[in-house]
C-alpha cells in the first residue's frame, strides 16, 4: 500500500519535466503557422524549423526545455502512425512498391558512390559505409544502427552524423525551392524528397513543405526505406564477418526484427482498417488533425535541434557526403522522370 502512495508522485514528477519543452514545441510550430498566413504559396513547415533554429543558434535554450523537446522524435512517429488513415492500402501498395524499385536503384548508387569515393579520399573504409547507409536510409538512425554491426568507432560514426545532419538541414530548404523552379508535381516531388532526405523528421519536412500531397508520398516512400534498414545492416554486418572485420550475426531472424522500425506496421494497421471502413468520416478527421498537430510539434522540433555549432565533419568526409548526396538527387530525378508524370 505505501509503494503505491510513493508511485503517483514519482510518475507525476517525470511528467511534468516535459511540459516545458512540450509547451516550447507548441509556440514554435503554432508561430511557423501565424508566420505562414501571411506568406502566399508557403507552407508553415519551413517556417516553423527556420524559427526553431533561429531560437537555438541565437540564445542558450535552459536544460529545463530539452526534455520536452527531445520528445519530437515521439511525435514524429505519431503522427506517422496517425496518418494511415488518411490513405487507401491500395494508395499505400501502389506508392510503396514503385517506391521499393526507386529505393533499391538509389541504395545501390548511395553505395557505389561513397565506397568509390571513399577509397579515392583515401576515408577509412567503415567511415565510407557508414555515409553510404546515412545517405540511402534513414540517417542518424542507419548509421548508429550499422555502426554496431561493423565494429565502426565512435570517431567515424561522429563525421557520418554530422555530414548527414548538415545536409538534411540544408535540404529542407533547398528542395521545396528547387522543385517549384522545376515545376515538379506533388506525386513527383514526394517520390524525390522520399528517396534523397536522409533522416526521417527532415524527409516529411522537406514533402510537407511542399505541398500536403507531396509530403503523404514523400512519407511512404521514405518508410519503403526505413522497411529496409534491418536487411541493409545485417547485409553489411554479414560482408563484414565474413571478411574477418567484425564479429558473425547470431540470430538473423532476431537481427531484422530488433532494426525494423516498428512504427511502420502501426501506420500499416491504420492504413488497413480505414481500407475496410472501421472508421467513420468524423474519426477519420479527427485522427487526420491530430496527425497534423504531432507533425506541428515534429517540425518545431527539428528546428530546435538543429544547432550548427555541433555540426563538425571534417573536409575530406564533407565532400564525400556532398557528392553522395548530389549523385543521388541526380540519379533520382532521372528515374522519377521515367515513372512519374512532372
Amino acid at each position: 500500500m505505501q509503494a503505491k502512495w510513493y508511485a503517483v508522485p514519482e510518475v507525476l514528477r517525470r511528467g511534468i519535466q516535459y511540459i516545458p519543452g512540450l509547451f516550447l514545441l507548441l509556440i514554435v510550430g503554432y508561430t511557423g503557422k501565424v508566420i505562414a498566413s501571411y506568406v502566399p504559396h508557403t507552407e508553415y513547415v519551413i517556417f516553423a524549423i527556420a524559427v526553431g533554429m533561429l531560437i537555438s543558434n541565437t540564445l542558450t535554450i535552459p536544460s529545463v526545455f530539452w526534455p520536452g523537446i527531445r520528445t519530437y522524435e515521439l511525435w514524429l512517429k505519431s503522427g506517422i502512425v496517425l496518418m494511415g488513415v488518411r490513405f487507401m492500402i491500395s494508395q499505400v501498395v501502389e506508392v510503396g512498391s514503385v517506391g521499393l524499385v526507386l529505393v533499391a536503384a538509389e541504395i545501390l548508387v548511395a553505395f557505389l558512390t561513397a565506397s568509390w569515393l571513399g577509397r579515392y579520399f583515401q576515408l577509412k573504409e567503415r567511415l565510407s559505409t557508414l555515409i553510404g547507409v546515412g545517405v540511402a536510409i534513414c540517417g542518424v538512425s542507419a548509421i548508429i544502427g550499422t555502426m554496431g554491426a561493423i565494429e565502426a568507432d565512435d570517431d567515424d560514426a561522429s563525421y557520418a552524423i554530422a555530414t548527414v545532419l548538415i545536409f538534411g538541414a540544408v535540404m529542407v530548404f533547398l528542395f521545396p525551392l528547387l522543385g517549384r523552379l522545376m515545376a515538379m508535381s506533388d506525386r513527383a516531388f514526394g517520390l524525390w524528397a522520399g528517396l534523397c532526405v536522409d533522416n526521417t523528421a527532415e524527409t516529411i519536412a522537406t514533402g510537407f513543405a511542399f505541398s500536403e500531397g507531396a509530403g503523404r508520398i514523400a512519407t511512404i516512400v521514405k518508410l519503403s526505406r526505413n522497411a529496409l534498414m534491418g536487411l541493409v545492416i545485417l547485409l553489411l554486418a554479414i560482408w563484414y564477418a565474413r571478411r574477418e572485420m567484425a564479429q558473425h550475426v547470431g540470430s538473423k531472424g532476431r537481427f531484422l526484427w530488433d532494426r525494423f522500425p516498428k512504427f511502420v506496421l502501426g501506420f500499416l494497421c491504420l492504413s488497413i482498417l480505414g481500407s475496410v471502413g472501421a472508421f467513420s468520416e468524423a474519426q477519420v478527421s479527427a485522427l487526420a488533425n491530430l496527425s497534423k498537430w504531432a507533425f506541428l510539434l515534429t517540425f518545431a522540433g527539428v528546428g530546435l535541434s538543429l544547432q550548427i555549432s555541433k555540426m563538425k565533419a571534417g573536409l575530406k568526409p564533407f565532400l564525400v557526403g556532398l557528392s553522395v548526396e548530389t549523385c543521388v538527387a541526380v540519379v533520382s530525378l532521372f528515374m522519377i522522370r521515367l515513372v512519374c508524370p512532372w
